[in-house]
């Protein structure tokens, strides 16, 4: 059997690269904002993870995330130039479009992204997005992608509770859902139920009639997805703010192999029964007062870590991610 056989597998590897972004959204997890600092994502830092992981694992795809990622198109290119040096196969971001202000700069863009080597992308398309850009600007983009060649293209809507719930949110992302739709049969479309934490614990729980205590346990941690932030800060790629480890202090591939979730101070609590409860009764004898109930266990879980920040230094982490 191969060295490269015996590795382990990576489902998903990302590069946050800057937590500012052209929109304060009312559902962001992040939460991006056109307020939140300059730091960004070093190519020299990018090179020595991508040696790193691949010299020790199998990396299935790598993406770029914020903030907004177009916001620093050339360094995003020599990112994803990087990456295609890794002989890794699929490579994608997320973005809200905002570069479709006119067919030139879409064009330029898209063709950027492609030539370099980007073969998926997700256009952020809901209510809350299109608060802050037109609609017919994400068109533009997605088309310019679509005619760069770019393989994969998607639209991406956060719904407020399950689809069929009927809100002014929902109906508002049915329409414009529908019209992407329409006018672009290749997009793959995507809709997921948003989870309330980051700025949506602010913004958006006061539309839910909130009566429950979540109790389910959160596995998500079972599955190798990462995300390292421009300050070397690791955490799981779909729950931000729960650290395993900095790479800037330790090899990115050790803080991977060493993490076992199941005995994490903060993850560990989250496997088992009663999960985020759990995490709710330590932050209690710290002196939180819990609110009557709650939308989600995402809402349960990232109020308690808020207030939790001070007695998990270092794991708690980053101070972009909580109020």
């Amino acid at each position: 059997m191969s060295i490269e056989q015996n590795k382990k597998r990576i489902n998903f590897l990302t590069f946050l690269i800057s937590y500012k972004c052209t929109n304060e959204c009312k559902h962001c997890a992040i939460p991006g904002s056109p307020n939140q600092d300059r730091i960004l994502m070093k190519l020299d830092d990018v090179k020595k993870y991508l040696e790193d992981i691949t010299s020790n694992y199998i990396v299935n795809e790598v993406g770029f995330f914020g903030g907004e990622p177009l916001l620093h198109l050339n360094l995003l290119i020599s990112f994803i130039e990087e990456v295609k040096k890794f002989d890794i196969s699929k490579i994608g971001l997320p973005t809200n479009g905002f570069w479709g202000k006119d067919d030139s700069t879409a064009r330029n863009y898209a063709l950027k992204l492609k030539e370099a080597g980007l073969n998926s992308i997700g256009f952020s398309v809901d209510t809350f997005h299109q608060e802050f850009i037109p609609l017919d600007v994400v068109k533009r983009a997605i088309k310019a992608a679509d005619e760069a060649g770019i393989e994969q293209i998607y639209s991406i809507t956060q719904n407020l509770g399950p689809q069929n719930t009927n809100n002014l949110f929902n109906e508002q992302n049915k329409k414009i859902t529908e019209e992407i739709s329409n006018e672009f049969k290749f997009c793959q479309v995507i809709n997921s139920e948003l989870q309330i934490r980051g700025r949506a614990v602010r913004e958006l729980s006061k539309y839910f009639k909130i009566t429950t205590m979540p109790s389910d346990r959160c596995l998500i941690f079972k599955v190798p997805m990462f995300m390292i932030d421009p300050n070397g800060w690791v955490f799981h790629q779909l729950c931000h703010g729960i650290c395993i480890g900095n790479a800037q202090q330790k090899p990115l591939s050790e803080i991977i192999s060493e993490f076992n979730y199941r005995k994490h101070p903060i993850t560990g609590k989250l496997v088992v029964k009663g999960g985020p409860q759990n995490i709710l009764e330590i932050a209690i004898e710290e002196g939180y007062k819990p609110l009557n109930g709650y939308v989600d266990k995402c809402h349960l879980c990232f109020s308690t870590r808020n207030f939790l920040r001070p007695f998990y230094p270092n794991i708690l982490e980053p101070s972009n991610l909580y109020f």
